[in-house]
C-alpha cells in the first residue's frame, strides 16, 4: 500500500454521494489510503449549517488521520456558500491542499478556483488518481488533465479528458472498508452512514440522450462535446454482480432503485437484464422512465422481473414543456405510458416542475385538468422550479429579463427552502391556488368532484387561505400513512425519518 499520501474525501449533506465513492474505491483500488468523510445529511427544504463543534470534529479528523490531501465534493450549487465557509475553517488550521470537484465546480470552476488550491472538473476518478501519483511521486502536478490549479495569482487551466466510455473497468462502490466517517451534532459515528438501510440505490449509466432546458446536462454536453459518447451504461454483468455484493453486505436490504436518468437503454439490454436480475437478485425495484425511450413490450418483462415502482417527469404544462424546457414529449406520449402503468398496476410516481415564470392562468388550468384526467392511485412529487448556472434555461431566462443573476443556484440557495415544493412558501394567490387544487389530485381520499368543485369557487381564487390550510392537513394525514406504512414494511430509517419529519417545511407527496 502507498502510504505516502493520505486522502480525506468529504462529502457535503449526502451519505450517498457516488461520486466520493467511486473516486474512493479507484484510489483504494491503486493502493493509497482514502477516508470518506461524510459530514451532515441532507434534511428536506432546509439547510442547517455547520456547528462550531462539528467544524472542529472535521479539523480534529483530519488532523488524526494525518491527511495530505483534501477534496470536497460540491454536488449542488446550493452548497456553495457552505463549501466557502468549511474550507476557508480548514484552512484557519491546518495546511492542506484542498480540490473542490462536482458539479458546480464543473460548471463554473473561474468562480470556485477563488477559494480552492485544486478544481476538479468533469468525472473524477482519473483527475484525482493521476494527482495522487504526482504528489505521490512528487512529479509536477500543473499539466493534470481536468484540473484548474491556483499558484498565488496565476491560474493553470487544464483541458479536460474524454469521458469514460468503459464504465465497467471502474471498481464497485466501496461500502466495507473501515476508513469511514459519519459528523453530525456533537458525534462523530464510525463506520458506513448507509450499510443498514434497506434501500441501494445504484447507477448503471451515466449521461442522458436528452436535452432538457433546465437540467445540467444540457450545459455538460456542451463542455465534453467530441470527449466521446455522453450517455453510456454498463454491461448488464457489471450491474448484476455489483447488486449480488451488495446482497451479502447489506443486512437489511429490501429494495433496489435505480437512478439513472433514463433507464431502459435498449431491447437487448433490457431483456437480459430481466433474466439475470431474476435469477440472481430477485428483489423488488424502481427505475426512471421518460416517454417514448422504452419499447411497450418491454414492461411486462420489467414487472415480471421485480420492477413495482416507476418514476417519470411529467414537468409542467405542455406549452412551457416545449416552448421553455425543451421537452419534445407530446401529451399524448404522455397519457399513453401512464394507460401503460396502470394497467400493468405499477407503482406510478410523477415529477411536476412549479413555480415557472411563464406559466399563464389558461395553462395553469389546463395543466390542473391534465392531472384531474390521470387515473388513480399515483403519486405527484412536486419540485419548485431551481435555476442551474449556464444552462439554457437560464440563458433564457436572463435573456428575456424575466430573473437575474442572483437568482441561479450558487448565488441563490433556493434548493434549501423550495427543492420540493412546501404550501408555506410566500407565493401569489393564485398559485396557492393551483399548487393547493394540485397537491389534493393524488390524495385518494378527496374525491375527484369535490376538487373539481373547489376550482371553480371565485372565491378560493382570490382568498386560497382556506385552501391551503385544507390541502395541507390532507398532505399531512397521506405523509403520515405513508411513514407509517414503511414502518411495518421495515423501510423506515431514522435519518429518512428526520428528513421527511421537518415541521418548518412539510413536503408535498
Amino acid at each position: 500500500m502507498k502510504e505516502e499520501i493520505t486522502t480525506s474525501l468529504i462529502s457535503l449533506y449526502d451519505v450517498e454521494n457516488n461520486a466520493v465513492r467511486s473516486i474512493a474505491a479507484l484510489l483504494r483500488k491503486n493502493g493509497y489510503r482514502v477516508f470518506e468523510i461524510y459530514f451532515k445529511n441532507w434534511v428536506n427544504n432546509r439547510l442547517v449549517w455547520p456547528k462550531k463543534r462539528e467544524l472542529d470534529n472535521l479539523i480534529n479528523l483530519l488532523r488524526n488521520t494525518n491527511t495530505d490531501l483534501v477534496g470536497i465534493s460540491l454536488r449542488a450549487s446550493a452548497y456553495l456558500k457552505v463549501t466557502i465557509s468549511i474550507t476557508e475553517y480548514i484552512k484557519r488550521f491546518l495546511k492542506i491542499p484542498i480540490v473542490w470537484g462536482g458539479l458546480h465546480p464543473t460548471l463554473v470552476p473561474e468562480e470556485c478556483i477563488e477559494f480552492a488550491d485544486i478544481v476538479c472538473l468533469g468525472e473524477g476518478e482519473y483527475p484525482m488518481l493521476e494527482l495522487a501519483d504526482s504528489i505521490s511521486q512528487q512529479k509536477d502536478i500543473d499539466n493534470t488533465p481536468n484540473l484548474w490549479i491556483r499558484k498565488g495569482k496565476e491560474i493553470k487551466r487544464n483541458e479536460i479528458r474524454p469521458l469514460i466510455q468503459n464504465l465497467d473497468e471502474l471498481p464497485f462502490l466501496d461500502y466495507t472498508s473501515e476508513d469511514k466517517y459519519y459528523i453530525e451534532n456533537r458525534r462523530v459515528f464510525i463506520g458506513d452512514p448507509v450499510i443498514k438501510r434497506p434501500l441501494f440505490r445504484i447507477m448503471a449509466s451515466r449521461g442522458c440522450l436528452f436535452d432538457c432546458s433546465y437540467c445540467y446536462n444540457s450545459i455538460l454536453k456542451k463542455i465534453y462535446h467530441s470527449k466521446g459518447r455522453y450517455f453510456r451504461y454498463r454491461s448488464v454483468k457489471n450491474v448484476i454482480e455489483e447488486l449480488s455484493r451488495i446482497k451479502r453486505i447489506f443486512k437489511n436490504l429490501k429494495y433496489i432503485r435505480f437512478d439513472d436518468e433514463m433507464f431502459i437503454f435498449n431491447n437487448e439490454w433490457i431483456k437480459e437484464f430481466c433474466q439475470e436480475y431474476k435469477k440472481r437478485i430477485d428483489l423488488p425495484f424502481e427505475c426512471f422512465l421518460s416517454p417514448e425511450n422504452y419499447k411497450e413490450e418491454l414492461l411486462p418483462r420489467l414487472k415480471q422481473a421485480g420492477l413495482k415502482v416507476v418514476y417519470m417527469g411529467i414537468e409542467g404544462p405542455n406549452r412551457i414543456n416545449k416552448t421553455l424546457y425543451n421537452r419534445k414529449f407530446s401529451v399524448k406520449d404522455i397519457l399513453n405510458d401512464i394507460r401503460i402503468f396502470h394497467k400493468l398496476g405499477l407503482d406510478a410516481r410523477y415529477q411536476i416542475i412549479l413555480d415557472d415564470p411563464l406559466s399563464t392562468e389558461e395553462d395553469k388550468r389546463t395543466f390542473f385538468e391534465f392531472l384531474m384526467d390521470l387515473p388513480r392511485p399515483f403519486e405527484l412529487y412536486l419540485f419548485s422550479l431551481t435555476i442551474f448556472p449556464r444552462t439554457k434555461l437560464a440563458e433564457t431566462l436572463l435573456a428575456q429579463g424575466l430573473i437575474s443573476e442572483s437568482d441561479i443556484e450558487g448565488k441563490a440557495m433556493k434548493t434549501f427552502s423550495q427543492l420540493r415544493v412546501d404550501l408555506s412558501f410566500p407565493r401569489a394567490k393564485s398559485d396557492q391556488f393551483w399548487i393547493s387544487l394540485i397537491v389534493l389530485i393524488s390524495k385518494n381520499f378527496v374525491s375527484k368532484s369535490l376538487i373539481d368543485r373547489l376550482s371553480r369557487s371565485k372565491f378560493l381564487y382570490k382568498h386560497p387561505r382556506p385552501l391551503v390550510i385544507f390541502s395541507q392537513i390532507c398532505n399531512l394525514l397521506k405523509m403520515v400513512w405513508v411513514v407509517f406504512k414503511m414502518f411495518l414494511k421495515g423501510e423506515m430509517t431514522w435519518i429518512q425519518f428526520k428528513q421527511w419529519a421537518n415541521p418548518r417545511s412539510l413536503i408535498t407527496q
